[in-house]
């Protein structure tokens, strides 16, 4: 008698781990689909790739009554002031063409230093960069779409 008590007691913690475990699986589950979902919705339609250097469409970056938007999306590149960001086929901010965008709706207008210069961009301006330049915003954190 005493071993089957031993066999049901084994079995039952054996039913409780598993039961334990699938709940966790579910959860994990649940949860990184969440995110994938997430990163979708935050995705920029049309960019492509191609040898190390980024091409892509202008995104909109005006709501419906013409006023400036701030979003952040999938790919986007946030630079912070005084921080120096490397163009390089390798890295996060690749050769090409990009949208400059203030990540603060009030600011129109915002100074970044690319190589040597520092100048005035707009809310929106698209500018190209090179292999080996270096991008510093100087007064406010931008986006780099």
């Amino acid at each position: 008698m005493s071993q089957t008590v031993d066999y049901l007691t084994g079995g039952a913690i054996i039913a409780a781990v598993v039961i334990i475990m699938l709940v966790a699986a579910i959860r994990v589950y649940k949860n990184n689909n969440a995110r994938r979902l997430e990163e979708k919705s935050r995705e920029v339609e049309g960019v492509i790739l191609k040898h190390g250097v980024r091409y892509t469409p202008k995104a909109t970056i005006v709501d419906k009554e013409g006023n400036d938007t701030v979003s952040f999306v999938k790919h986007d590149i946030i630079i912070k002031p005084r921080k120096s960001v490397k163009v390089s086929r390798n890295g996060d901010l690749k050769p090409g063409k990009w949208t400059v965008l203030a990540s603060n709706e009030e600011e129109t207008a915002f100074n970044i230093r690319i190589g040597n210069y520092v100048r005035e961009y707009k809310h929106g301006q698209e500018i190209v960069l090179a292999e080996g330049d270096e991008v510093t915003p100087t007064s406010t954190t931008i986006i780099l779409r």
